[in-house]
């Protein structure tokens, strides 16, 4: 990966949005690290769906030990602070894979970028080609453009993954739903035809659904069943925002006791026999933390920011490009004083 086009791009891109920047005023933004505590609801759901119990529609799932290589990705985007014409942020993707209980792993970045009102438009334009499409920002606010250029980062490695790996399970962060910002059907159905085309399959683990059957989260309905079990969900009549397009089969997975739950998107392209099969490999040559597998838990570490990462980076890009540090202004501060405890908008 280290010599990958990918690379090559990701420097060019950054070079480029980095070189208006030198000798202007920088106003870092404050560093805070958001926990988001979510309770589990461990009531039980009896609904019967067309005369059936809610376990009939259940798949019990027994690990397959077969030395299948195991493939993580994440990508994570900072904003690092303000200048008098843009916004200064950085990205830093993770790979982390896992053969025969050996883990290693690969960060791509951090790469610093400014994105000003004249040069998103071109620096979009730096990562089209025939699968990742152009996207049209004239209309994107600058706080957006730090999201899609994330996006943009992270199908470029997601396809380079599906190419260059084989017989392999890849994992993602997120889901398989095309249709919504950054996310078009030509994109992950081109990665998703390019996976299958070298035997690998690709899981979609999503930690927080807001997808719901009968009022409840789906990820709700078989907390209290005994794992390691899968749910399909797929054919029920779901609350889904229109628009989207659904590139995988819809499960509720539960694959470690006292683990938690999680919407988990598998490829429609394979059959359901196959992904049963997936899923049965990933228990028996991964590891599982809370039912959550590690290499996609390894890959988020590895991908996150940290504060003292933020700090340093920060203070490099003062130094390296001539910066002049202005203390941000906190209105809330100003306007309330004490009280003033709310996040900045």
């Amino acid at each position: 990966m280290q010599n990958t086009e990918l690379n090559k791009k990701l420097i060019e891109a950054s070079l480029n949005t980095m070189h208006n920047v030198r000798e202007k005023t920088f106003q870092p933004f404050e560093t805070r690290l958001l926990e988001n505590l979510e309770q589990n609801n461990q009531q039980v759901l009896q609904q019967k769906l067309e005369g059936k119990t809610i376990s009939t529609f259940l798949t019990p799932l027994k690990a397959i030990e077969d030395h299948t290589p195991i493939i993580g990705i994440d990508v994570s985007g900072i904003r690092l602070g303000e200048t008098e014409t843009g916004i200064l942020c950085a990205i830093r993707g993770a790979i982390v894979w896992n053969q025969n209980q050996k883990y290693k792993y690969l960060r791509i970045g951090p790469f610093p970028f400014h994105i000003t009102e004249e040069n998103k438009q071109e620096l979009f334009s730096h990562f089209e080609n025939n699968i990742l499409q152009e996207i049209n920002t004239n209309h994107t606010p600058l706080f957006e453009a730090i999201g899609k250029l994330c996006n943009q980062v992270e199908r470029w490695i997601q396809t380079a993954i599906a190419y260059s790996a084989s017989e392999s399970i890849i994992l993602w962060d997120g889901s398989l739903t095309a249709g919504t910002s950054g996310n078009t059907v030509n994109e992950i159905s081109y990665i998703l035809r390019t996976a299958r085309k070298h035997g690998n399959a690709i899981l979609a683990f999503t930690k927080v659904t807001t997808i719901r059957f009968l009022g409840w989260k789906i990820t709700d309905i078989i907390v209290n069943h005994e794992p390691p079990c899968l749910f399909e969900v797929d054919e029920l009549p779901l609350s889904i925002t229109k628009n989207t397009n659904l590139l995988g089969r819809i499960y509720v997975a539960n694959l470690a006791s006292h683990g938690s739950t999680f919407r988990l998107d598998i490829d429609k392209g394979l059959s359901k026999e196959d992904n049963i099969m997936a899923v049965q490999r990933l228990l028996g040559n991964e590891l599982l933390f809370q039912g959550y597998p590690e290499c996609l838990r390894l890959a988020h570490i590895y991908s996150t920011f940290t504060a003292n990462d933020v700090i340093g980076i920060q203070s490099f890009l003062a130094h390296e490009y001539g910066l002049r540090i202005v203390p941000r202004n906190n209105m809330r501060k100003t306007l309330f004083g004490p009280y003033g405890t709310g996040l900045d908008d």
